[in-house]
């Protein structure tokens, strides 16, 4: 089998490593004839059995010099990528694409709205990261998924990430006292709204000798920028509070480990996201996480006895962070790895995605 991944796949670990690792499990398997990715090779001739889609808008976004700069895009963009689909279609190439998004994320233009849906339309199954994701589809596009072949296959486990540091070592780095108790917001924030809701919800919760650290990315960096204060007013409000602190960088592929291992509870401080990787990585590094209760996030913490938040309710979650220490001092993040080691492993997945492919 021949199989076309037209995605710029990072090993590096600078980037969510989720493609690469799929990619890395399928090489294995005897009967994966090539398996190539790079946006590029989808304008290029070539008979492929499989092309594997995922993000659908970065397919779009890849032909601007600044992918940011979404302010650019024509129809001319969308329609390249399309057509360049259609005629591996008419080869006799099978499209599946795996669900992460219902849209993408910072979309409020709206403006891949009707990509997406020419995606689905164009596309012959769905790979689906857990059962909601699939109830989403025939919800909201059953004109163009309808009678189309469906998998669920879990997202795997990242045990790729150095595991070696003592948790002692991890917390000296971050200057957490062992004593304390640590939320962790892990990766981006992506909004005013969610910056604002692990603030006032960490802080309604009040549990005794704990500090709440946001390490990753935080919406409008440039000081220059009017947004940076107006989205960041809450931060700047609370700036002298030892208990909210901040490490706003891109987390290097090594220091992975060392917030995830210092960590007592990852806090995923999303609002009407389907998916999410840091549920993967905390049960990863055998950490109680906290989430919305929608979506596949919510599917997979329910199922695990990990507590869910309605983001609406402030109340709801910080009663879930409070929830989620005692349980984190139950030991209950053993459970998430055991259930990360079982249900997570990035050999079945590849099995299970081959699989997926022939049955197209």
């Amino acid at each position: 089998m021949k199989i076309l991944v037209p995605y710029e796949v990072s090993t590096t670990g600078m980037k969510n490593p989720y493609l690469f690792l799929l990619l890395r499990e399928l090489n294995k398997l005897k009967d994966v004839q090539k398996i190539q990715h790079g946006f590029g090779w989808l304008f290029e001739p070539g008979q492929w059995d499989v092309i594997h889609l995922h993000w659908p808008e970065l397919l779009v976004k890849y032909q601007l010099p600044d992918m940011s700069r979404t302010d650019l895009l024509q129809g001319r963009h969308f329609q390249k990528v399309l057509s360049a689909i259609k005629e591996h279609k008419e080869k006799g190439a099978k499209v599946m694409l795996t669900i992460h998004n219902e849209k993408p994320h910072k979309d409020q233009s709206g403006i891949f709205d009707h990509f997406y849906r020419e995606i689905y339309q164009i596309s012959d199954g769905f790979i689906h990261l857990g059962k909601f994701s699939g109830k989403i589809l025939r919800n909201e596009y059953d004109d163009e998924t309808g009678g189309k072949p469906s998998f669920i296959i879990p997202h795997g486990d990242y045990s790729f990430f150095p595991n070696d540091m003592e948790r002692a070592q991890c917390r000296k780095r971050l200057k957490i006292k062992e004593q304390e108790k640590l939320l962790l917001s892990f990766g981006a924030v992506r909004s005013k709204d969610e910056l604002e809701l692990g603030i006032d919800a960490f802080k309604q919760a009040d549990v005794e000798k704990s500090i709440y650290l946001i390490a990753g990315s935080i919406p409008n960096p440039y000081r220059s920028e009017p947004e940076h204060y107006i989205v960041r007013k809450k931060l700047y409000t609370n700036m002298f509070n030892n208990r909210i602190r901040t490490d706003e960088k891109t987390v290097a592929f090594e220091e992975v480990q060392v917030y995830l291992k210092a960590a007592d509870l990852v806090f995923v401080p999303r609002f009407n996201t389907l998916n999410s990787g840091n549920v993967a990585l905390g049960f990863t590094f055998g950490k109680v996480v906290t989430g919305p209760g929608y979506g596949v996030i919510g599917e997979t913490l329910n199922k695990t006895g990990n507590p869910v938040f309605d983001p609406v309710d402030l109340n709801s979650v910080s009663d879930a962070i409070s929830a989620g220490f005692e349980l984190a001092e139950a030991g209950h993040g053993i459970k998430n790895k055991e259930y990360a080691n079982h249900h997570m492993q990035w050999g079945d997945i590849g099995v299970d995605t081959l699989k997926a492919y022939q049955k197209l």
